[in-house]
């Protein structure tokens, strides 16, 4: 709810130009008396009027401003506002005609400009001055209600009074992590940034959506035109930040790894600043899900090194589930601490159908709810269009900076809990309804908190049964101001539990957290779809309802089973509370938080004071490579081809060292031959078929001596052919080639064998 709606001050520098018209007939009504005169003077009955500035005493003021005005001939109309010796001087027509004053305004300046005690005339001119509203002319902007609800003033985001000032999100990329961005439409081509965008799919620079027949991929493509389509271009509608830059990194379009998730995260991570995932699990009631390890530390890396090491903003929707009795703390991107976790409420700040609540949610915006309802406007391809199927996906692009400015609001089906800090939080609405103007008013005194805290506990051991209803089992850890001393932790932001419980069915279980103050938070509510036999395993669930609390004390965690006992009952088999915080005091907390407060009357937003912002770091981009399934397959068919094709190539040379065939045609009349097929020697009958000889057997050998008896040498000087006679014997004592680099026709295992002591059984 706008500011100035909630009893501000109507002369507050916050009051918009959207103020309602009796207000403004009513200042106008009350100003009359004083504005008459200067409505007379812009000559809306043809007067002239000048300004002067008189130097005198103070008593004699009057009685000078009298006097020249008769002089000049002129009626007094006197001191302008409360400007001391400043007086407005008008000249009252009495029937001359028009060519005349151009006469009466020379003589007027002239006696102005020798008198004595004028310091300072002139002549009023009319001044042309426009209303501050903006005026759009994309067909569907009257349609996107939740920018600017004329049907129900205040159930908006409150941005229009933000663009008044021309904060329109300049300066600023952000990018739709998503099926793709089809950068092309007229509605976001002109703040595409094609330096941030990727496909992780496709493995290209163009993030350009694949369309299928199932639902054509535009899902990413509408998301980046609520945030920044273009205004003005009779196209379509205007984004909530029209002035920013958008870019896409499809991912969704394929199969997904933990390793093309992680990329998704810190990709063009010092060009993109806020990453818009407008996904996540399964809405399904069952599934307890989340990033897996190389997402985990992506997001943390975003969130340290991101944004010239401001941190990498992560939106996340808290999900559709609501039909099904989800809950987004069993959404292992909406419980992280590295998120922005955003819930819905539809046109009359309802919850809808759809909408999963959780401790770990921030804040909520608008989307569209049942049928009786208006949705939200968006681009869509290949027209603009209502988006007919409403949901949490719709809030990620309207939001970044949560509990401090968030208004809380009435919901009669919401619960409302103000712990001990001051901050009040339902598990529905998270800390409330964000608000454009606040968000833009405390960005301008904005500085950075200090740097994260945190404290973890030992694992702690039960291996204790959960009783089933109404009974409950109660486990407890005191943190002591020892423990935060080494990390200087007072305040909490984030309180995190991970559990190990085994139960026959999972969603039969409640699992609620005390902080010391008292404050409760459902962290795991029972769901009547979750049957899963194995419970939980190392699952983290947490809360921001401790905000800005003490972080000392006993933490007590809760458990109990709403089934009966024809189950066998669960097991708390171990936990560990980890707090997140800072390390500022409660003192500090509430004095930033009056700052705040101070800075959204509007006194910052209109003038040009702002804190100055720090340069930041300049920290490289790490250029990663992804591997997708196409390039697994592509460099599998490679590496195939390259263990064939050295098989191949070492059986060559294998065969090509050892080139030695056999005269297979053996008869009673005729002994077999043995021939070396060397390069330099060839079989001497040209008709002998060439075989490779096999390795070497006991048998062959036995065969080759028996012929051997019948050889004879060669004669002296003949270069290694075989004679009919006797084999020459070569320098190792082996018959056939002088070339001693030949390893012999044999084979490797032959030839060690008769390298050895034993030569009883040399063949020729």
């Amino acid at each position: 709810m706008p500011h100035w709606r909630r009893g501000a001050p109507l002369w507050s520098a916050g009051m918009e130009a959207t103020l309602c018209i009796h207000t403004c007939l009513w200042l106008s009504a009350s100003w009359i008396p004083l504005a008459s005169p200067a409505l007379d003077a812009e000559g809306s009955h043809g007067k002239l009027t000048w300004a002067v500035s008189l130097e005198a005493p103070e008593e004699e003021l009057e009685q000078r401003a009298e006097e020249l005005a008769r002089t000049a001939g002129l009626v007094n109309m006197g001191r302008v506002g409360e400007l001391k010796g400043h007086y407005l001087f008008a000249y009252q027509p009495d029937g001359h005609a028009v060519a005349e004053h151009e006469a009466i305004r020379r003589s007027v300046d002239t006696l102005f400009a020798q008198h004595d005690s004028v310091r300072w005339h002139s002549e009023q001119k009319l001044l042309k001055r426009s209303k501050r509203s903006l005026h759009f002319n994309d067909p569907k902007y009257p349609q996107q209600w939740h920018l600017n609800n004329h049907k129900s003033p205040g159930k908006d985001i409150n941005v229009t009074g933000v663009w008044e000032r021309n904060v329109t999100g300049r300066g600023v990329t952000v990018v739709v992590v998503d099926d793709g961005v089809e950068h092309t439409i007229k509605d976001i081509q002109p703040n595409y940034s094609p330096e941030g965008s990727y496909d992780l799919n496709s493995n290209d620079p163009d993030p350009m959506p694949h369309p299928d027949e199932e639902n054509g991929n535009h899902h990413g493509t509408r998301c980046a035109g609520e945030i920044a389509a273009v205004p003005n271009n009779s196209f379509c509608t205007v984004g909530v930040a029209f002035g920013s830059r958008i870019a896409g990194i499809r991912v969704l379009d394929g199969p997904l790894t933990d390793s093309m998730e992680a990329i998704a995260f810190n990709k063009h991570y010092q060009i993109n600043d806020i990453y818009s995932c407008s996904w996540g699990p399964d809405d399904d009631g069952k599934t307890v899900d989340g990033p897996h390890q190389l997402g985990k530390a992506e997001e943390e890396h975003g969130v340290i090194a991101g944004r010239r090491g401001f941190g990498s903003i992560f939106v996340v929707a808290s999900g559709n589930g609501g039909q099904h009795s989800d809950n987004c703390n069993y959404d292992g991107y909406a419980n992280s601490i590295y998120t922005v976790t955003i819930g819905a409420v539809d046109e009359t700040g309802s919850m809808p159908f759809y909408a999963e609540e959780c401790a770990s949610m921030l804040a909520v915006t608008f989307s569209g709810g049942d049928k009786m309802m208006r949705s939200i406007v968006s681009t869509r391809v290949p027209v603009c269009a209502l988006l007919a199927t409403p949901g949490t996906a719709r809030t990620c692009p309207q939001v970044s900076r949560a509990p401090r400015v968030s208004l809380q609001y009435e919901d009669r089906h919401a619960k409302w809990d103000t712990n001990q800090a001051g901050f009040s939080h339902s598990h529905q609405h998270g800390f409330g309804l964000l608000n454009a103007w606040r968000l833009v008013n405390a960005a301008k005194i904005w500085e950075s908190v200090p740097y994260l805290a945190s404290y973890v506990s030992p694992v702690l051991k039960e291996g204790r049964s959960i009783p089933w209803l109404p009974q409950e089992l109660e486990v407890a850890w005191n943190v002591t101001p020892a423990d935060l001393q080494l990390s200087g932790m007072r305040t909490l932001e984030h309180v995190a539990v991970t559990v190990t419980i085994t139960h026959p069915r999972r969603g039969n279980l409640e699992i609620r957290l005390l902080c010391p103050s008292g404050m409760m938070s459902l962290i795991g509510t029972t769901r009547s779809m979750d049957s899963d036999p194995n419970g939980f395993s190392d699952w983290t669930f947490s809360t921001v309802r401790c905000w800005g609390e003490e972080a000392q004390g006993t933490y007590r965690l809760l458990i109990r089973d709403i089934g009966d006992d024809s189950l066998r009952p669960g097991t708390l088999r171990q936990w560990q509370l980890t707090l997140y915080g800072s390390s500022w005091s409660p003192a500090d907390m509430k004095e930033r938080q009056r700052l705040l407060e101070e800075a959204m009357s509007g006194r910052y937003l209109s003038s040009d004071f702002s804190l100055p912002c720090p340069p930041g770091l300049d920290i490289p981009e790490e250029q990663r490579y992804t591997i997708t399934a196409n390039t697994l397959k592509t460099l599998l068919l490679l590496g195939c081809f390259a263990v064939f094709w050295t098989f191949y190539y070492m059986l060559e040379v294998c065969l090509t060292r050892n080139e030695v065939g056999l005269d297979l045609a053996c008869s009673s009349s005729s002994s077999c031959r043995w021939y070396q097929q060397g390069r330099k020697h060839r079989a001497l009958e040209s008709d002998l078929e060439m075989e490779s000889v096999p390795l070497y057997r006991e048998k062959d050998v036995e065969e080759a001596e028996m012929e051997c008896e019948h050889l004879e040498p060669a004669q002296d000087g003949q270069e290694g052919s075989w004679s009919p006679t006797h084999p020459k014997l070569s320098s190792n004592g082996r018959a056939g080639s002088f070339h001693e680099a030949d390893p012999g026709f044999l084979g490797r295992e032959a030839s060690t064998e008769l390298l050895g002591e034993d030569r009883e059984h040399q063949p020729c």
